[in-house]
């Protein structure tokens, strides 16, 4: 996969020929736990999907959720076992739970909650049948522990500080849509295509004057703009994605999805959408001073998913929908996936985050001078020691390094840090340490550098905030030496 990035930033050749070592330090990223965690994932989410295939299709069921149970105890084993490891390792208890997969473990107990009162709830009300069974509360809270779940490696790789998700993220990307997808079946367009003329009377019992059809098919196709919408933003607000991620996951939830019934013509629709989306991704370009770049991507997937959907159906077999019907649903979709960029990236919200992920770009800033804020900065020092991530921080571009590597990079910061610690003034001078300790050598979490500097916890949160900026002023100083040189 090429990345947004390289789309968006490719300017000469000098830059291209840069494409194919960032593309092979993109596949390497992630840690051994993500990858692992994200496979497991996957077989858990389809698990899932054969449950409810079984429950569609099959009139006698047979342990149809062992699958899922047990891809969930090796989910729980595996998840256990590095924090088991890590905790031998470090020795400390913060170890027990890796860094980004706390909600993935309050998952893996609200699944294990659910399976629980599960078989006490089938003794009191019955067996579980059909649609309603989706709505017991020990099924709902299977469900909210499955999408807690899958997002573990998505949330680790935002915790690291990674600009671009890495691949194990972009599967759980993929996997979070499908979960959230799984109990929207009562309702998805892909099941029961209500606009379909096949569906029509008089060849089923289906009341055309009663309006019920036209309402459960809007209604399905609003639902699903939602979801998705709601989904492919949630994951912009926590990382930038390389183009072909929003066509892996619309596919692969259109496949797990049109499986149920056989519907398998649909997952091309999703592919295009999901093609069509990417491109609309990397044309949109957002940035912090362009965010409603983002507002407009959104309301152009809503029309997209419902769009392509039913021109689709249109085509064959026809649809049995008046114009009216077809041209309004598809423009309140649009309308609808407005709004849902309004709810995930609420005005502050929405230039917080851009401003880290999508920087803007100043007046007299570019990919070769770029400017040096508080926020890269922060950025370049939680990722210090990571090389791919920290080749992708503006920064690089800084005309005071020697060569744009992540490892002059590092050098340079390291360097202005080693400047403010050997500083007369006892501020820089403490600021300084404190980043030394902290970000270079990493002794350990802030309590450990709190230690050993001897500040009390807000002196040395105001200690290391006033650091940062002062490193700001020094990568600024050296910047303007370098223009002037």
């Amino acid at each position: 996969m090429a990345t947004v990035d390289a789309v968006e930033d490719s300017r000469d050749g000098s830059e291209r020929a840069e494409r194919l070592p960032s593309w092979l330090r993109w596949w390497s990223g992630g840690t051994s736990l993500d990858w692992g965690f994200a496979a497991l994932s996957c077989i858990f989410v389809a698990a899932g999907y054969y449950d409810s295939w079984v429950n569609r299709n099959l009139p006698v069921k047979i342990w149809e959720d062992a699958p899922a149970q047990a891809a969930w105890f090796a989910i729980t084993a595996f998840v256990a076992g590095a924090g088991l490891l890590a905790w031998r390792r470090d020795r400390r208890p913060q170890s027990l739970i890796p860094d980004g997969y706390g909600l993935s473990i309050a998952g893996c107990a609200t699944f294990l909650l659910g399976v629980l009162i599960n078989g006490w709830w089938s003794n009191a009300f019955g067996v579980e049948f059909g649609v309603p069974a989706l709505f017991r509360p020990p099924n709902i809270l299977e469900i909210a522990g499955s999408v807690l779940i899958v997002t573990g490696p998505l949330r680790a790789s935002a915790t690291r500080g990674e600009l671009m998700a890495s691949p194990p993220a972009v599967v759980a990307a993929v996997m979070l849509l499908a979960s959230v997808t799984f109990p929207t079946q009562f309702l998805h367009p892909y099941i029961d295509p209500y606009a379909s003329s096949a569906l029509a009377p008089p060849i089923t019992p289906y009341d055309q004057f009663d309006y019920k059809e036209e309402i459960l098919g809007a209604l399905s196709l609003l639902l699903q703009t939602a979801v998705v919408t709601g989904v492919v933003l949630w994951t912009l607000r926590q990382t930038r994605l390389p183009v072909g991620t929003i066509t892996l996951m619309l596919g692969v939830s259109a496949l797990l999805v049109a499986e149920q019934k056989g519907h398998l013509s649909f997952v091309v629709v999703a592919v295009i959408v999901g093609v069509l989306g990417d491109a609309a991704l990397v044309v949109a370009r957002p940035r912090a001073d362009r965010i409603i770049s983002l507002r407009l991507f959104a309301l152009l997937l809503g029309l997209l998913l419902s769009g392509v959907y039913l021109a689709d159906v249109a085509r064959d077999p026809g649809t049995w929908w008046p114009a009216d019907m077809i041209y309004g649903t598809i423009l309140a979709c649009g309308l609808l996936g407005g709004l849902v960029s309004y709810v995930v990236f609420p005005g502050a919200d929405a230039l917080r985050s851009a401003s880290v992920l999508w920087p803007a770009l100043g007046q007299d800033s570019s990919p070769e001078a770029p400017d040096v804020t508080v926020e890269r900065v922060e950025h370049a020092l939680k990722v210090l020691h990571t090389s791919r991530d920290l080749a992708d921080n503006p920064l690089i571009g800084m005309r005071c390094l020697a060569a744009p590597t992540p490892a002059d990079l590092r050098r340079t910061i390291e360097a202005a840090i080693e400047h403010l610690r050997a500083s007369d003034f006892q501020q820089d001078a403490q600021a300084g340490q404190i980043l030394d300790l902290y970000y270079v050598r990493r002794i350990g979490g802030h309590y450990a550098v709190t230690i050993r500097v001897g500040l009390s916890r807000a002196a040395y949160f105001n200690r290391r905030s006033y650091g940062v900026r002062r490193l700001v002023d020094r990568l600024r100083e050296l910047e303007e030496a370098a223009a002037t040189a």
